[in-house]
């Protein structure tokens, strides 16, 4: 029961820290310059770098949940990490390295460091707990967090991650599995070419 009304929580509030409701998570801070830009990390794959490099970062995916917030309806986003690996993705309290498996089915193996201008807007953090935890679900068969969602249509799991949203310069580093989440109304480059860069630090390459 308590584990059910957490879920019923997660589901009609914004912003709620998972390590507020006990959970451990492990340290990871946000980059900024000297010039208080914000930097986070994208991995694309070989055969889009060219087109990245050109054209800058093109937001494909819509905010998607049964209840999308107000100002995040019609909103497409470009996902990044706050950290070149994020220890999370490979050693998880909770999740193994389950991250790692997504992220070899997923994601590029070219790793892009991004620094946006402070005064560009609509930079978040969500919490990729949410998802990790149906995700768990189908593939090996437990939910570590026994948040309470009912992982059989997704609905829920998915309006639980996008009222984990949080604006970067709000975010109080609560989130089990951090993701950057960068929004624009409408499919578009999100992320201009010239604030783009490849990263000198390769994991996978």
């Amino acid at each position: 029961m308590i584990k059910a009304r957490l879920a019923d929580e997660l589901l009609l509030n914004r912003g709620v820290y998972l390590r507020d409701k006990g959970y451990k998570i492990d340290h990871h801070k946000i980059e900024y310059t000297q010039n208080r830009n914000f930097v986070f990390y994208h991995y694309t794959r070989e055969e889009r770098l060219d087109q990245v490099l050109n054209d800058g970062l093109y937001a494909y995916r819509p905010v998607a949940c049964p209840k999308p917030p107000e100002e995040f309806k019609d909103c497409y986003l470009v996902e990044g990490f706050l950290e070149p690996f994020p220890r999370w993705l490979k050693d998880h309290i909770y999740f193994g390295d389950l991250g790692m498996e997504l992220v070899k089915q997923y994601v590029g193996n070219v790793l892009l460091r991004i620094e946006i201008p402070v005064e560009f807007a609509n930079d978040y953090i969500a919490d990729y707990a949410h998802i990790l935890e149906c995700k768990h679900l189908g593939m090996k068969g437990t939910s570590p967090l026994q948040l309470g969602y009912d992982c059989s249509t997704g609905y829920e799991t998915t309006q639980g991650y996008v009222n984990s949203y949080i604006e970067v310069k709000d975010y109080k580093g609560g989130h089990i599995a951090p993701v950057v989440q960068f929004l624009r109304k409408h499919q578009g480059v999100t992320v201009p070419s010239k604030y783009i860069n490849i990263s000198e630090i390769q994991p996978f390459i």
